[in-house]
C-alpha cells in the first residue's frame, strides 16, 4: 500500500512539472501614462503596451483604469468598440485583435482621459485579454488624483488652532469664576 501511495505522488509531482516546464507565460499588456497634455493640463495621455513578445490582445480583451479623480471624458480611437467612464473608473473594450512586440506600444490602442483634476498621482489599472484566461495584468500607473489645495490645508489647520484656543479661554474663565 505505500508503495502504491509514493508511486502516485511520485506520478503527480512528475506531471505537474512538465506542466511547469511547457506553460507558456501569461499573455497581456499593461497600460502606460505617457504625459499631460502642454498646454492642457486636464488631459491625460495613455498607451498600451506588450508585456512579451508578439503579444497578441483579442478582441473584447478590457482595459480598465481606476481610483482616478474627476473623470469628464475619454478620447479614444475608433480600436475600441465600448468606452465607458465614471467620475473614478474608465473602462475600454478592445474591438478586434492588436499585435506588438515585447515593450512596444500597440499601435492604435492610445487614449485619453479628461479629468477636473491637473494633479497627476498613482492610480489602478488591469488588462484581461479574451484571448488566454491566465492573461490578467494588473499593476500601478499615473492618473489624475484629488489632491487638497495648500489654503484648504491652511485653513483647516487655523480652524483647529483656533478651537484649541477657545477651549483653553473658557477654562481660563471657568478657573475664574
Amino acid at each position: 500500500m505505500k508503495l502504491t501511495k509514493h508511486v502516485s505522488v511520485a506520478a503527480a509531482s512528475l506531471a505537474l512539472t512538465v506542466a511547469a516546464v511547457n506553460a507558456k507565460p501569461a499573455e497581456a499588456a499593461s497600460i502606460k501614462f505617457l504625459g499631460q497634455e502642454a498646454g492642457n493640463l486636464n488631459k491625460y495621455n495613455y498607451g498600451v503596451f506588450a508585456d512579451s513578445p508578439n503579444e497578441k490582445l483579442g478582441g473584447l480583451s478590457s482595459l480598465t483604469l481606476s481610483q482616478l479623480s474627476g473623470v469628464t471624458e475619454v478620447n479614444a480611437p475608433p480600436a475600441f468598440a465600448v468606452v465607458q467612464n465614471t467620475i473614478d473608473t474608465v473602462f475600454l473594450l478592445i474591438g478586434s485583435s492588436q499585435t506588438a512586440s515585447a515593450n512596444k506600444e500597440f499601435t492604435n490602442l492610445r487614449f485619453s482621459v479628461l479629468s477636473s483634476f491637473t494633479k497627476p498621482g498613482p492610480v489602478r489599472f488591469a488588462v484581461v485579454n479574451s484571448i488566454n484566461a491566465s492573461g490578467i495584468v494588473n499593476g500601478d500607473t499615473t492618473g489624475p488624483v484629488n489632491v487638497p489645495e495648500p489654503m484648504t490645508v491652511g485653513g483647516s489647520l487655523l480652524a483647529v488652532g483656533f478651537a484649541a484656543w477657545m477651549k483653553r479661554k473658557k477654562a481660563e474663565l471657568a478657573a475664574k469664576a
